[in-house]
């Protein structure tokens, strides 16, 4: 499950450089990378090293704050992080800045390895490892701009950074355009990712999964009076079943399990960033343990901030409130009277006495619960980015399509082998609102709603708005005094959503210095 580490870290040091040059604006310091290019690219290794860079350190803002403040917060599923569960956010808000500039040093540092493989790399290096690490780095641009696209819609397409030194003012392209970028590196991914390559590395069943994400992602951003872009849905389904039927990828017997970091890389994982504890540079290791864990005591290295964050109402319900019924509720939140063997293990375990809902996912505990792997700020667990879990949700979905309802073996099939893991019930009949709480139960804390809410958006605005109406964003549950026993309160003014609730604005450090942002969409000038 530790391959890779050390490799991870060769490329950290590649990238040490680069990361600290980053300004405020991508666009008006486009940051340039520490390799030189010259003597770099030269062997298989180079390229492995080179590569390896893209599993942590340039995600680093992403994961941090922003994945759970866009994603989770502004999807209405954890409390806490205003302004985005609150529809507050504006262009000066640093968590937006963070997640679109994080997301184009993806994609800066992509384009360096594309670019720099093909015109740097000798032909003593087989052609077949080239395409790979393009491949490989193809696909991470290709995540970059899924998440831009589905965010913000129509945004600049970017694929030779240096251009943007001399010409650093460009218009964006056309969302539709940009999913179709996304699509054809996912499709050149799906390809070339067939060479056996060190645990933790993206392979062509990444690219497939992520191929069924963005065709489901196309069919409700490009539909049309409400109708789902059928031949997407098809599209989607026939990925999704591939890798579900033909892939190494299990699911996990135990969810509690995916949490650990020593299941790090497991049969699940289809695609997950590579976190380095101890490396030294800041930005190689995970950081979320800091925010989400409910004091200092949990984590023992003077972190621990989140006592005020908490799971919403709405999640807090969906997963069954206090109960253990599904057994992915413990592993999400921790309720008072909840008992963590595994975390303060010195002194016989963690038993949780606040009043809120705590976060517990991806909470692992202090040094000595971990051989020493916890730090200031710092953990080596992976982050999910997609498991086999969410594909199963992908396919039933994409079956579901422009139905109502469906009652589809199929769907069923994959759809409850979710619930099944899960201790739960089958569902004999399946609704679009069925499925989308099912991925609030499954994938809370992982970043996924708020996408969920814009593609629903996008298809009837209408049920996004009700969505977010029903979870009653103004409430949230408290421990009244029994054990197990908790009253639902209020604790804020009701937002008033609207159809403008669900369109983030582009950074205004980034309209300030590229102000043809504002700009028409142009189209792309596929090659």
């Amino acid at each position: 499950m530790k391959t890779l580490k050390i490799k991870y870290l060769l490329g950290v040091f590649l990238l040490a450089g680069f990361v600290a040059g980053c300004g405020d604006s991508f666009f008006s310091h486009p940051p340039t990378g520490s390799i030189v290019q010259d003597t770099f690219y030269q062997t298989p290794e180079d390229l492995f090293m080179a590569t390896a860079s893209l599993y942590n350190i340039v995600w680093f803002d992403y994961n941090d704050k922003a994945t759970t403040e866009l994603g989770d917060a502004a999807g209405g599923v954890v409390r806490h992080t205003v302004p985005y569960y609150w529809f507050r956010a504006d262009g000066a808000e640093p968590r937006l800045n963070e997640s679109w500039r994080s997301l184009y040093i993806v994609v800066n540092q992509a384009n360096n390895h594309i670019n720099n493989i093909r015109i740097q790399t000798p032909n003593t290096v087989p052609e077949a490892v080239k395409n790979h690490r393009i491949a490989e780095a193809r696909f991470m641009r290709g995540v970059a701009y899924l998440k831009l696209a589905a965010v913000w819609d129509n945004v600049p397409i970017i694929t030779n950074t240096s251009d943007l030194i001399s010409n650093p003012l460009v218009p964006p392209n056309r969302k539709e355009d940009v999913f179709q970028f996304a699509l054809k590196d996912f499709e050149f991914a799906a390809e070339h990712l067939v060479l056996a390559d060190a645990t933790g590395r993206v392979t062509n069943w990444s690219a497939k999964s992520y191929l069924a994400l963005t065709h489901l992602t196309m069919a409700y951003h490009l539909s049309s009076g409400g109708n789902l872009v059928q031949n997407h849905l098809d599209a989607a389904l026939r990925y999704a079943e591939d890798v579900i039927q033909n892939s190494p990828h299990q699911l996990m017997n135990n969810y509690a399990d995916l949490f650990k970091r020593e299941n790090n890389n497991n049969p699940e994982s289809i695609f997950a960033l590579q976190w380095v504890h101890g490396s030294g540079y800041w930005g190689a290791q995970n950081s979320k343990q800091a925010y989400y864990a409910a004091q200092p005591a949990l984590t023992g290295v003077g972190d621990g901030w989140g006592g005020a964050h908490q799971v919403s109402n709405w999640t807090f319900d969906l997963l069954g409130g206090a109960s253990t019924d599904d057994a992915r509720r413990k592993p999400t939140y921790m309720v008072r009277g909840d008992h963590y063997p595994e975390l303060r293990t010195a002194f016989g375990g963690y038993t949780h006495e606040e009043g809120r809902p705590s976060i517990k996912k991806y909470i692992v505990g202090r040094p000595e619960d971990n051989d020493g792997q916890v730090g200031f700020m710092s953990t080596d667990i992976n982050t999910y980015m997609m498991r086999l879990a969410e594909v199963h949700l992908i396919a039933a979905e994409a079956i579901l399509g422009n139905n109502q309802t469906t009652t589809d073996a199929r769907a069923l099939q994959y759809f409850n082998a979710v619930r099944e893991r899960a201790g739960v019930e089958p569902m004999s009949e399946l609704s679009l609102m069925i499925i989308l709480e099912e991925r609030v139960r499954e994938l809370t804390m992982e970043g996924r709603f708020f996408f969920d809410l814009r593609r629903v958006f996008h298809k009837n605005p209408q049920m996004a708005i009700d969505i977010v109406d029903h979870q009653q964003r103004h409430m949230r549950h408290n421990w009244n005094g029994e054990l197990g026993d908790f009253e639902l309160i209020q604790d804020g003014t009701p937002i008033s959503v609207t159809v403008e609730s669900f369109r983030l604005p582009i950074p205004e450090a980034e309209l300030t210095t590229n102000p043809r942002l504002r700009e028409d969409p142009v189209p792309y000038a596929f090659n």
